[in-house]
């Protein structure tokens, strides 16, 4: 199982993007990729779920791209979401302002919950 972020980065960086490239810990976007036009939101959860939440703020970053892809990982696998695809419906949710640091107060946010169906399953760059 794949137990963080940057693990996933290394992963996706070693296996299938070579020129993937972080971004400073308070960008919307985790990732990007100039060979491929490319950003990402990358996402570990501890648990599987059927729907994932997807930041309303986050999306309108990333979709400005070519390419945009929001990859998630689960005890089953690591799902890649091509934004450019999904029509996400937005909604209103009280969620923690941060999940890996310190600010857990509650706030409003905008957000879609997608379905896991909707991924493609990439997780082949485990092994």
């Amino acid at each position: 199982m794949i137990e963080n972020e940057k693990q996933l980065f290394n992963l996706l960086k070693k296996r299938l993007i070579p020129d993937l490239e972080s971004t400073d810990l308070y960008n919307p976007k985790d990732a990007v990729s100039a060979r491929y036009g490319a950003a990402f939101e990358l996402k570990c959860r501890k648990k599987h779920y059927d729907y994932l939440i997807l930041e309303k703020f986050k999306y309108e970053k990333l979709i400005k791209y070519d390419r945009a892809r929001y990859i998630v990982s689960t005890p089953y696998g690591v799902y890649s979401f091509n934004l450019k695809t999904i029509k996400p419906e937005w909604v209103d949710a009280m969620l923690p302002a941060t999940t890996e640091f310190e600010n857990s107060n509650w706030i409003q946010k905008k957000v879609a919950y997608i379905n896991i169906g909707e991924a493609k399953n990439i997780s082949f760059i485990m092994h």
